[in-house]
Order: C-alpha cells, then sequence, then structure tokens
C-alpha cells in the first residue's frame, strides 16, 4: 500500500494525523534541502566562471607586464612570453565563449578578440621595425592593451557583482525559506492541536463532567478511530457504573426497607385494632344495637381498612422500582408518612417536629425524595439519646449561593428560586476529619457488619439526580444540620399537583 492509497485512513486517527504532519514537515524540508542545492549548484558555476574571468583578467596583465618589460629593455624574451601569453589569452577566450556568454555578449568577446589580434599583430612588428617606427608602434601598443585590460577588467568586475548579488539573493531567501519552514511548522502545530489536542480537551471535559456526576452517554468530537475506542470505553464503563449504582441504591432501599417495617407496623397496628374493636362490638351486639350504631362501627371498619390499605399502598409504592420522574410533591404528607415509616426506631422521648406549610410544594421524585427522607431521619436517630430531637423545616427561597457549610451537588451554584429544605438534631454531632467524607460511598463510621455506608451516599446521588444541592453543617457536640435545595419549576401542572395531592392523601 502506498503513501497515497494510506492518505484517506491516516486523517481517521490520531496517530495518522501526527504521522501525516512528520510527513509534511519532511517532505517541506526535502523540497527545500533541493531547492538549496540547485542554488548552491548555481552559486558554485558562478564562482567557477568569476574564477575564470579574473584568470583572463590576470592573463591579459602579464601580457600588459611583458609589453612594460620589452619597452624598457628591449629583450626578446620578455617579447617571447608576452606572445605566449596572447596565445594562452585567444585560446582561454575561445574555450570559455559559451560560458563567458553570462557575463558581457558575444560582440563584447568579439571585440575584445579582434583587439587582442590587432595587439598581436602590431606587437609582432617592434622587432623589425626601426627607431622612427618604434615611436609610432609603442603608443599604439600601449592603447590596444589597454583596451584589453579594461574589457578584461569589466568582465571580472562584473562577474564580482553577480556573485555578490548572488549571495544576497542566498541569504534573502535562505531567511525565507526559514521564515517559510517556521510559519509552516506553526500552522501544522495549530492544525494538530485543532484535530488532536481539541478532542483530547473535549474527553477531559467529559471525565470532568463525568466526575461532576453527569452520567450521560459521551459523543465522540472527532471521526478518529482511537478518540471512539475511548469514547465506547468511556461509555461502556458508564453504563456498568449506572448499573452498579442502580444496584447499589436497590441494596440501600432494601435496607431502608426493613428499617421501615418496624414503623409501618406500628403504622398498621392501630387502624387493625379499631378494625378488631370494632368487629368485636358488632358481634356482642349482634340482633340488639341499632342500625345507626351499625352503620357508625361499619364506617369505622372501613375507614380504617383504607387507612390500612393507603400504607401498604405507600410501602409497595416505595419499593416498587421506577423510573426517575418529577411530579409536584406535597412536602408535608410525605414527610408525615416518612416519620411514620421509621417511628419503630424513635425513642419513646425523642421528638420529630415538622416546620413545614401545608400547601408547600416541590417538583420532585417523590419516591426517591422519601428515600432522602428515610435516610436523613434514620441517619439522625441513630446518635440521638433518650431526649433528642429532630426538626424537619422547610420553605420557599431565592438564593444567589451556596450553602453554608460543606456544600456537594450540581446545583449549589443555581440561581433563582429554590426550596429549601433542612433536616437538624441535637445529636452529638459529626467530627471535623470525618465531616468531608460523609457522602463517599462506602464510608461509614459503624462496625463491620453494621451498614454499608451508602446511606448518605444514596442521599447526595439522589439530590443530585434532581439537579439540587446538599450541605451539611455540624460541630462535635452541637448536632447536625443538613441542608437540602430543590430548584423550583414555573410551569408546574395544577392538575398533575392535584393528582399527587389525591395519591398522597
Amino acid at each position: 500500500m502506498t503513501l497515497l492509497t494510506k492518505i484517506p485512513l491516516l486523517r481517521h486517527s490520531l496517530r495518522g494525523k501526527v504521522t501525516l504532519g512528520y510527513y509534511a514537515v519532511a517532505a517541506a524540508i526535502l523540497v527545500a534541502s533541493l531547492f538549496f542545492v540547485g542554488e548552491l549548484r548555481t552559486l558554485e558555476e558562478r564562482v567557477v566562471l568569476g574564477q575564470r574571468a579574473t584568470d583572463l583578467f590576470d592573463s591579459v596583465l602579464e601580457i600588459r607586464r611583458f609589453e612594460r618589460n620589452y619597452f624598457l629593455y628591449h629583450q626578446q624574451h620578455d617579447l617571447e612570453e608576452n606572445n605566449r601569453y596572447i596565445k594562452l589569452t585567444q585560446r582561454f577566450l575561445n574555450d570559455n565563449q559559451a560560458a563567458f556568454l553570462a557575463i558581457v555578449s558575444l560582440d563584447r568577446q568579439e571585440q575584445l578578440q579582434a583587439l587582442l589580434n590587432e595587439y598581436q599583430y602590431q606587437i609582432s612588428a617592434l622587432p623589425t621595425a626601426n627607431q622612427k617606427q618604434l615611436l609610432l608602434l609603442e603608443p599604439r601598443v600601449r592603447s590596444l592593451g589597454k583596451e584589453v585590460v579594461n574589457i578584461a577588467e569589466d568582465m571580472a568586475t562584473l562577474e564580482r557583482r553577480q556573485i555578490q548579488s548572488t549571495l544576497v539573493a542566498f541569504r534573502n531567501l535562505l531567511l525565507g525559506v526559514i521564515l517559510g519552514m517556521a510559519l509552516l511548522i506553526v500552522a501544522l502545530g495549530r492544525a494538530l492541536s485543532q484535530r488532536v489536542v481539541r478532542p483530547l480537551q473535549a474527553i477531559e471535559d467529559s471525565v470532568a463532567a463525568i466526575k461532576a456526576n453527569h452520567r450521560g452517554t459521551l459523543a465522540p468530537p472527532s471521526d478518529d478511530r482511537e478518540i471512539i475506542s475511548i469514547i465506547a470505553a468511556f461509555n461502556h464503563m458508564l453504563k456498568e457504573l449506572d448499573l452498579r449504582q442502580k444496584s447499589l441504591m436497590r441494596s440501600e432501599r432494601l435496607a431502608s426497607l426493613g428499617t421501615m417495617l418496624s414503623g409501618v407496623a406500628h403504622e398498621l397496628n392501630n387502624p387493625l385494632s379499631n378494625i378488631s374493636t370494632s368487629c368485636q362490638i358488632l358481634q356482642e351486639e349482634v340482633g340488639e344495637s341499632e342500625p345507626e350504631t351499625q352503620k357508625m362501627y361499619l364506617g369505622q371498619i372501613d375507614q380504617q381498612t383504607e387507612r390500612a390499605r393507603v400504607i401498604v399502598r405507600s410501602l409497595l409504592d416505595f419499593s416498587r422500582e421506577k423510573a426517575f420522574k418529577k411530579n409536584p410533591v406535597m412536602l408535608r404528607p410525605l414527610v408525615q408518612q416518612t416519620v411514620g415509616f421509621v417511628r419503630g426506631q424513635v425513642s419513646a422521648k425523642s421528638v420529630v417536629q415538622l416546620s413545614i406549610s401545608e400547601t408547600l410544594s416541590v417538583p420532585a421524585d417523590a419516591q426517591r425524595l422519601q428515600q432522602v427522607f428515610v435516610n436523613l431521619i434514620s441517619n439522625a436517630l441513630e446518635g440521638l439519646g433518650a431526649d433528642g430531637q429532630i426538626v424537619i423545616s422547610a420553605q420557599t427561597l431565592v438564593v444567589s449561593e451556596p450553602p453554608v457549610g460543606t456544600a456537594l451537588g450540581s446545583g449549589c451554584d443555581f440561581e433563582g428560586e429554590v426550596v429549601e429544605i433542612r433536616v437538624a438534631d441535637n445529636g452529638p454531632g459529626i467530627a471535623p476529619e470525618i465531616l468531608p467524607r460523609i457522602f463517599d460511598p462506602f464510608f461509614t463510621t459503624k462496625e463491620v457488619g453494621h451498614g454499608m455506608g451508602l446511606g448518605l451516599f444514596v442521599v447526595y446521588e439522589i439530590i443530585e439526580e434532581h439537579g439540587g444541592c446538599i450541605a451539611v453543617q455540624s460541630l462535635p457536640g452541637q448536632g447536625a444540620t443538613f441542608c437540602i435545595r430543590l430548584p423550583l419549576q414555573e410551569d408546574i401542572d395544577s392538575a398533575a399537583m392535584l393528582d399527587s395531592q389525591g395519591a398522597q392523601s
């Protein structure tokens, strides 16, 4: 499989994107390197051509040097060397004619050749010239030599300037390529950051949301295989956690159900006793009592039977598994019913006081909210003495900051109208060192076999499920106060409230 066929596959993978980034940088470096190699070859050719122009200029200077020596000393050796250098220069020009076109035009080169030929012709006549002819030839030779030197010097100067401009251009090009490479690397870094780091950041935010108990299914922030695999693993983990949490809450509800049975037995004992008494009276007065009296006792039996039916139905509703659903719940009847259920735990001298308006309602899941009260009241009763007291109060407030104390829950930053419920006791309180941990799962100060440490954790989970906030304040020896805030909804359905009242009556 070639790289081109792999590219579509690499684009859907974090590793592939990083690999493509490396490939892009490597390709850019390779292209830049090949470009610089080409420029270096051009510069090398320029340097070689400049050396040839310099050699030409040096050769012409040697011609002039031996010319001057001849005119000074009139030695045949200087004339021979002069002639030898003329031939070398002519041959050098012929051999490098194509190369010198990069410096001067062909006409200029031909002009130089013609001057050299004329110079050679004039200087070859010097040995046979008389004194008068020599006086005429010498200025002519010197003038021709000067023109040859000027042309050769111009060629060398032009080539040096071209080499210098080529070096400047190469330097600017090098700086431009370095800047371009830096910008390319920054662009690739940003692209990788958007395509690699951003999905990872999204996963980090999702994990933070999970930490805050938002257990919704995560959506993949990108189509990368690694991200999809991680999200799939997280979703599987969340599903398993949700199942485990439901199992734990079911176990805690069953434990609470066991606690409530003694209270239910006490609650059922009164209507059953009344029913039994009324039946005995009717049996004793069969055929003797007035119809109105019989009707009264039968009415009492029917009333007490309905009372027992409501108690049993409430117990069944509490134990039955239901999907979470918010409905308007009248708070005082729910708390009264819960206190009746846990009455078996209340000491003869302990008191449970309610300070809740008859008309106060809150949008909540009645079953789960009752679980909260069962756990909080049971938890408070366990630490109370013979003269213990529990005060349960509730009121509507407009809040703008979290409640005082150790506060937990997504609704702690809620601003607006809430129902604030307080469960306060005068028991021994909670030690400061364990106060931050009381909502942790499986944390308990009881002996092994006397509790799983899930009661307050379940309370926190239910309040979190309602989008509310729970806080606790406590000082050793001064009791503990649990504060619950549940947000109110403006669009409470009045018909639903009537149904809820009818169900709890």
